[in-house]
């Protein structure tokens, strides 16, 4: 068995890897990325938030993508509850116009090449088998280049887990993923072609989310001509469907022809290949270790419904890109480059759980969730002007400007502990609180079943990221 050595090793060549390979080989740090698979390869998520317009132009990648002809997308329509609303991402002063609706298969292989000009050695048809621990610290990875069909070691200095679903390090190696109880859905999807997708007020490209009883539709439209269509249910609902003896082609094509916007919609379109995934919500106790950082959807993953999952797998990784660089040149130590790293990613994270959370309670409104959006931002918006605060967070904006600000979620923890503090005293029955703030503050409480929570380091030690003329973690002083 051949043993290799690197600075970096990244598994997975995803979004997260792509990104935070791309950082490290910018700083000049050698990083190598064993990919289990071979690009392209299928990957649903495909509705993109225009946070991540400047985090592409960071890592360099932003003309590739301008000129490979996605969808722009320049906001979204929610027909929710009783109330239909559409947003512009530009309603936020100073935000991007638009992100993209992409397909994943063009999108990863984009950046996975860029990562690879940039750099990085990256190594597709490669599955790592086993992490190898010394005195508790990850130190090297045993692999199988299945190309090559031989085996090896590689030695490194820090480990970044993006490996998706699979989950290496959380499920293989700490055994630290718990799943949501609140967000136990299933989600089936398909590809259609000759919908009657119509914008009319809409901005056009935007995603479409329709409520239903047991759950939403998912409406994104991409570049060859095709519709992404899914449902996403609730595990009970799912149980019913099964137990009158539907398919899971049954149950999509019958949920959807249930629904008056969506039967319109599809109804001389033709669909392809139906799809499914389930129990898709979870968090890990803790996203890095000793010689390690987990990325992406290797840490956690939250329901789809506001288009997170993108999003949190390129924050976390240009944070974690940018702790390695600025511990491996000397500039931060460790113990405080990995406290920024946790912090930040949980409340990134955590911020999308609350206001997914408030969504699922559909009698709120869209004043409701306007006004939970404003809690859940360090801005101070005017009663009139709330809506902003929504976009805010749904742009992704909010994640990342503070990081980059140095004043990343401080008030995120505060309102966190707050709700959760009421939570508590709800279930000792201490304190008079109403039927909706309790209902409400129960579902969070589940919500955050087996999830480690923030400390006191919300202030996280006065370290933030600075984006030029690379990425490293820099002193607010």
């Amino acid at each position: 068995m051949k043993h290799y050595e690197t600075d970096v090793l990244v598994i997975g060549g995803g979004p997260a890897g792509s990104t935070v390979a791309t950082i490290l080989a910018k700083n000049g740090i050698k990083t190598n990325v064993l990919e289990r698979d071979i690009f392209p390869r299928y990957h649903i998520g495909e509705s993109l938030l225009a946070s991540l317009m400047p985090m592409i132009d960071i890592i360099g990648a932003g003309e590739k993508l301008k000129t490979h002809g996605f969808v722009e997308k320049p906001g979204g329509y929610f027909n929710w509850g009783n109330e239909k609303w559409s947003f512009r991402f530009d309603e936020v002063e100073g935000a991007p116009t638009h992100s993209y609706q992409v397909k994943r298969s063009e999108f990863d292989e984009i950046l996975l090449n860029h990562a690879a000009e940039t750099g990085a050695s990256v190594h597709q048809n490669v599955k790592v088998t086993k992490i190898n621990f010394e005195n508790g610290r990850a130190v090297s990875a045993d692999f199988h280049d299945r190309t090559k069909d031989s085996k090896g070691t590689i030695g490194f200095k820090y480990l970044v887990d993006c490996s998706g679903r699979s989950g290496v390090l959380a499920n293989e190696h700490t055994k630290s993923r718990h799943f949501h109880e609140a967000f136990k859905n299933v989600a089936i999807w398909s590809y259609w072609t000759d919908s009657h997708l119509t914008y009319d007020d809409l901005p056009e490209g935007s995603t479409r989310i329709i409520s239903i009883e047991a759950g939403w539709i998912w409406f994104i439209p991409l570049h060859d001509g095709t519709v992404s269509v899914g449902i996403v249910l609730t595990h009970d609902q799912l149980r019913k469907e099964r137990a009158a003896g539907r398919s899971n082609e049954e149950i999509y094509d019958r949920t959807l022809q249930q629904n008056p916007e969506a039967k319109i919609i599809l109804e001389k379109a033709e669909r392809r290949e139906v799809r499914m995934e389930t129990d898709y919500s979870y968090t890990s106790d803790r996203f890095s270790g000793p010689g390690y950082f987990m990325c992406g959807d290797a840490a956690c993953f939250l329901d789809p419904l506001l288009s997170s999952g993108v999003h949190l797998a390129m924050v976390s990784s240009l944070i974690a890109g940018a702790c390695i660089a600025s511990v491996l040149k000397g500039e931060v130590a460790e113990d405080r480059a990995v406290n920024f790293f946790e912090t930040s990613y949980r409340q990134a994270y955590l911020r999308f759980l609350m206001l997914v959370s408030s969504f699922y309670d559909l009698g709120r409104g869209q004043d409701g969730y306007f006004w939970e959006a404003q809690r859940l931002t360090s801005k101070d918006y005017a009663d009139g002007e709330m809506k902003k605060a929504f976009v805010s967070i749904v742009s992704g904006g909010a994640d990342f400007e503070e990081v980059r600000d140095g004043q990343y979620g401080e008030v995120v923890a505060k309102k966190v502990a707050e709700k959760l503090r009421q939570g508590v005293d709800m279930r000792r029955g201490a304190g008079e609180f109403g039927d909706e703030t309790r209902e409400q503050n129960m579902q969070f409480m589940d919500a955050l079943n087996g999830l480690s929570f923030l400390q006191k380091n919300a202030a996280i030690d006065g370290l933030y990221v600075a984006t030029a003329p690379r990425v490293v973690l820099a002193e607010t002083a």
